[in-house]
């Protein structure tokens, strides 16, 4: 391996396929760039390859600087796994459209049911029911919203945190702040995936959005 491969290995490293393949190929360009130079300054003639090579590596910097710099604005291998998975999501759903009248309809029933129960005094279980509802929706039915410019995805996802917000809400009560570690081990894998998503928008222009980064 030589100092080359050494260098891009390490200022590459948790970078997706897609971003290593174009981080190569501009270092290469600038590498054979400073072992040109290398070689015609004062003295370069009597350079030896390995001499070339040494000061070429030298001039691409630390590669652990580079790589925290590469992560800021290349996708990672993380993010690139959860783009394959939300589209393979998405387009297993769209497929199917008895699946998806089933995620719309699931809530839709169980916010009726929470209506109805109201109506017969159950109030405990009908608060159950909205609760579930509520959820369901957030969960389900937000892959139908109309929601796929920058704008309305901004408003949609305030919208989103504070139904997740309310629903803890109607759950615990008066008892909320007690339950404060539940509620933040619940929201942390979801607070992680949105941290992720902000992340990949900043990195992809909105033109090049799935539909699952505007939720």
């Amino acid at each position: 391996m030589t100092g080359l491969d050494i260098w891009l290995k390490q200022a590459t490293r948790c970078l997706s396929t897609d971003s290593v393949t174009q981080v190569e190929c501009e270092i290469r360009e600038h590498y054979e760039s400073a072992r040109e130079a290398a070689m015609t300054m004062p003295g370069g003639a009597t350079m030896n390859d390995a001499e070339a090579d040494r000061l070429a590596v030298a001039a691409l910097g630390d590669p652990k600087a580079a790589n925290r710099q590469y992560r800021k604005v290349f996708l990672t291998s993380v993010e690139a796994k959860m783009l394959r998975e939300g589209n393979w999501e998405a387009r297993a759903v769209c497929s199917r459209a008895w699946l998806r009248w089933l995620l719309l309809a699931l809530p839709a029933a169980a916010l009726w049911g929470s209506a109805a129960l109201v109506l017969t005094g159950s109030r405990e279980l009908a608060r159950t029911l909205l609760v579930g509802g509520m959820t369901m929706l957030v969960v389900l039915g937000v892959p139908f919203l109309p929601v796929y410019t920058p704008a309305r995805a901004r408003v949609f996802r305030r919208v989103k945190w504070l139904m997740f917000l309310a629903t803890f809400a109607l759950v615990f009560g008066k008892d909320l702040l007690g339950w404060s570690w539940l509620l933040a081990a619940c929201v942390w894998p979801i607070f992680w995936v949105e941290w992720t998503r902000i992340s990949i928008r900043r990195k992809l222009p909105a033109a090049q959005w799935p539909k699952q980064l505007y939720l």
